[in-house]
């Protein structure tokens, strides 16, 4: 069938689907930074913040009831800079970033209970907040083969965890928060040489 000379494309599209494109907000977008949590055993957040220290790890460190935990920003790197591609190819096997892999095998190796890494990948879409949070067990300074439920940790977290990872409380307002590189290097082995002593029979 033909359309006649005088069809307005523009006007009949508008009159179907209106005449504004949707907003670029609307839609699931990739995120521009993930949140990377790492649950530890340690009891003591300057401790633990001490461990990261000695250890180059760029996290705050915030206490919760069940053991300090290891909390990190990372900002999406742009495609052609350093890093980039292997963040894209991790993010498609469904791992997470390197820095998070890092800060988890570092800090897996602080007891024998290991510790748990959930990254929150989140975005805006027409629903709301869009999006996912894995979950890894880490002992030992490698990731285990437990399947780890998301869901689960967090049910068993206080809820400072979910508010970090849906990124409606910043690390540096979460209370007690201990800012990367507060403890000057003296005062971390010190820390960190407490929570090695054996206790007195």
């Amino acid at each position: 069938m033909s359309l006649p000379d005088d069809f307005d494309f523009d006007a009949e599209f508008a009159k179907a689907f209106g005449s504004e494109p949707p907003a670029r907000d609307e839609v699931p977008t990739r995120p521009k930074s993930l949140v990377a949590v790492v649950l530890t055993p340690v009891s003591s957040a300057p401790a633990l913040a001490g461990l990261c220290a000695m250890a180059g790890i760029e996290a705050h460190v915030v206490p919760t009831s069940r053991g300090a935990l290891a909390v990190r920003v990372i900002e999406r790197s742009d495609p052609g800079t350093e890093g980039a591609d292997d963040d894209s190819l991790a993010e498609l096997l469904g791992e997470a970033p390197e820095i998070a892999r890092k800060m988890a095998a570092t800090l897996s190796r602080t007891s024998r209970y290991g510790a748990v890494l959930l990254v929150s990948r989140l975005g805006e879409g027409d629903e709301g907040l869009v999006g996912t949070i894995a979950a890894s067990q880490w002992n030992n300074g490698e990731r285990t083969e437990d399947t780890v439920s998301a869901g689960l940790v967090l049910a068993q977290s206080d809820d400072v965890v979910e508010q970090l990872l849906f990124g409606t409380l910043t690390p540096e307002d979460a209370a007690g928060a201990i800012e990367p590189g507060k403890l000057p290097p003296w005062q971390a082995r010190r820390l960190f040489r407490k929570t090695q002593r054996k206790p007195r029979p």
